[in-house]
């Protein structure tokens, strides 16, 4: 989902990489772009009072679950059965609102904490899609299951629906087959309700054990309905490759229309995938076409580091495909047709140094040319031999400028939550990397790193924080900027270890005020 954006007068700004070091700042040129910045940010700690060891933050998603066109919040636990909803408020970052977000808890009836969000009944709210896929389902433990979650006109949410292997919906189910361990929302038959892509990596296929598998199960006026269900695995997606034991099919999902076609496409990562070797298991990503009947496996691609003219090494690279996001990453003219562009993580990359490979979209899908490859950029007191950057990523409208009706396109945010931040083992951090114009896509000479520093109030670095554990990006207060919220998931609040924290950091052009400017 894209967020559209008002023109706005230009802003100072100062460099993020100060602000993330503690750093004394000085005044830069007057920029383009706004940016993410200190001003109001929050740290969201878990609420609850038995908060040891819960692992707030473990997931996020933001979406807008009660229809008022203001962005929330959902976070999830690694170690609870709860999920927190926290709706945005509408204020200025320039004051001093009252109040962030409106929270409201949801009781799961199994533990839960993978998540997406999308509209798959039409109705104009967003419903949360939840997967459990440690739960026991059809006799089988850890087959998987999830959960459509909806909000009622009385504020209340109920699970709307649950979709397991077997009984209506395709497969059969299998003990670890982990169902619902990646989701990826879109609308891959362009019907106007949005549809799921859910990742069952430990499927058995053909005999094959952890080979895995994608179910694909489609919206309509009343929700998901696992009438057009269909299960995608390596026999059945067009490619010919045979399954192989600990591929991980389905270790990620992506959804977006890279060839602008108006269907979505999907994007599957294979984590352990096999390199054209045979032997070295650098990853891959399988990319299946969206049509007017739905997901199909006619032309689908396949994506591996350093074949086809991908930048990197297969034999050197880990975890391929181990992360997926789609954005737009160059300009946005008014008068140009918009592809979505492919981020892949690589974090296993290098001795889990990792990286992270941007394919483009065009008008016959994606394509080699002029793809990119990113490894860690260097940074003072950051260690990030083992950081595995590109373990998690985001796309947003994280920065903002618009020039002659162009409006730069999405950023991306990168996570490297093994990172060590002043000597914090695992501490974590994330860098944002803004778009430029067409020709420019993504700015890799300047990229923002967000460090769990001061002024930031989650006021590290910790030791085993995991900062950037997970993300989500929204616009929680109205402003017509996109703003981002990280996971923290084993932050210890100083009374209660790991009981996890979620930082949220606000865009706008009060970058550096109340004391930083």
């Amino acid at each position: 989902m894209h967020l559209s954006f008002p023109s706005r007068a230009e802003t100072s700004a100062l460099t993020l990489v100060a602000l993330a070091l503690g750093l004394a700042l000085s005044a830069v040129p007057a920029s383009a772009r706004e940016h993410l910045g200190p001003y109001n940010n929050i740290l969201l700690k878990n609420p609850y009072l038995d908060a040891a060891g819960k692992h707030y933050g473990r997931g996020l998603a933001a979406g807008d679950f009660d229809d008022d066109g203001i962005s929330d919040l959902v976070v999830s636990e690694a170690g609870g059965d709860r999920l927190r909803v926290l709706r945005g408020m509408a204020f200025a970052v320039g004051s001093n609102p009252l109040l962030q977000f409106l929270s409201t808890t949801i009781n799961m009836p199994v533990h839960s904490y993978t998540m997406a969000s999308g509209d798959f009944d039409g109705d104009g709210r967003d419903e949360i899609a939840v997967s459990a896929m440690n739960a026991s389902a059809g006799g089988q433990a850890a087959a998987g299951k999830v959960m459509i979650i909806n909000r009622l006109g009385n504020g209340t949410y109920e699970v709307q629906s649950t979709i397991q292997a077997g009984d209506t919906y395709p497969g059969a189910t299998q003990a670890s087959a982990n169902l619902g361990n990646s989701l990826a929302a879109g609308d891959f038959d362009n019907d106007g309700f949005t549809d799921l892509a859910i990742g069952i990596r430990g499927q058995i296929v053909s005999a094959v054990a952890n080979a895995g598998a994608v179910m694909i199960v489609y919206g309509s006026v009343a929700g998901i309905q696992p009438d057009r269900a269909r299960i995608f695995n390596r026999n059945t997606d067009g490619l010919g490759f045979n399954p192989r034991s600990d591929d991980f099919y389905g270790w990620s999902l992506a959804a977006g229309d890279f060839d602008a076609d108006g269907n979505d496409d999907l994007a599957i990562g294979i984590r352990n995938g096999t390199c054209p070797n045979g032997t070295d298991r650098g990853g891959a990503v399988v990319v299946l076409q969206g049509s007017a009947s739905g997901v199909s496996n006619a032309n689908a691609q396949i994506w591996r580091p350093g074949v086809l003219g991908i930048g990197g090494n297969c034999a050197t690279a880990g975890n391929f495909g181990g992360s997926l996001a789609t954005g737009e990453f160059g300009d946005r003219g008014f008068l140009e047709t918009n592809y979505a562009d492919l981020a892949i993580g690589a974090p296993g990359t290098d001795g889990d140094q990792g990286a992270v490979h941007v394919i483009h979209g065009s008008s016959t899908g994606l394509v080699s040319t002029g793809n990119r490859f990113i490894s860690p950029p260097s940074l003072p007191g950051v260690v990030s031999g083992n950081g595995r950057f590109g373990n998690v990523l985001k796309t947003g409208r994280l920065a903002y400028a618009c020039v002659n009706l162009n409006c730069d396109g999405d950023s991306l945010a990168v996570a490297a939550p093994f990172a060590t931040i002043n000597g914090a083992a695992n501490a974590g951090m994330v860098w944002i990397f803004d778009s430029g114009s067409d020709d420019e896509g993504l700015l890799l000479a300047t990229p923002q790193p967000i460090l769990p520093l001061p002024p930031l109030k989650i006021a590290g670095p910790h030791e085993n924080d995991q900062f950037g554990n997970d993300m989500a990006i929204g616009d929680f207060n109205d402003d017509g900027r996109a703003d981002l919220a990280i996971g923290a998931y084993l932050y210890d609040d100083g009374v209660d270890a790991d009981s996890g924290a979620v930082q949220v950091l606000y865009q706008s052009e009060f970058l550096f005020r109340d004391g930083f400017d």
